[in-house]
Order: C-alpha cells, then structure tokens, then sequence
C-alpha cells in the first residue's frame, strides 16, 4: 500500500474517531440533562419501561459505543501511524 493512501486511511480513521467520541458526549450530556423530564416518562410509559430498565440500555448503549469507537476507529488508526512511522 502506497504511504500516501495508508496516511489518508489513517488522517480519515482519526476523524471518524473524533465525531464519534463527539456524538457520543453530547448524545450522553443530552440524556443526563434531560433523564427526568417529560420525553423519558413518554418513554417510560410508551415501551414499558422501568428506571432501572432504561438505566440498562442506556449503558449498554454507551458500552457499544466505546467498544466500536475504540477498537474499530482507534487502534486500526494507531496501527496506520505504526506503520507510517516505521516506513519512514
């Protein structure tokens, strides 16, 4: 692979990290800001739903999102710079 298309690889895998690390905190600051309001008792009320039981999917939500951010976005972007750097 060419260094130029492994270094837009990488530059693309390191943006995608930071919008996602970003919807990710404004997703979790729109949940806190809004947990006891009208939408989640609409929620609660409409699904069945317990305060425990929204607790669990909200952190298994959160959960994912690390998991997937991390290890699909981050490390193939360190291991891009890896190699970037052991090629020069």
């Amino acid at each position: 692979m060419e260094t130029e298309k492994i270094i837009f690889l990488r530059d693309f895998l390191v943006k995608t990290f930071i919008v996602g690390l970003a919807f990710a905190i404004f997703i979790g600051i729109v949940t806190f800001l809004l947990w006891d309001s009208w939408m989640m008792h609409r929620i609660e009320r409409a699904f069945a739903l317990g305060d425990g039981e929204m607790g669990e999917i909200v952190l298994t939500f959160f959960s994912i999102v690390r998991i997937v951010l991390l290890f699909f976005f981050l490390a193939p972007c360190i291991a891009l710079h890896w190699m970037i750097k052991t090629r020069k």
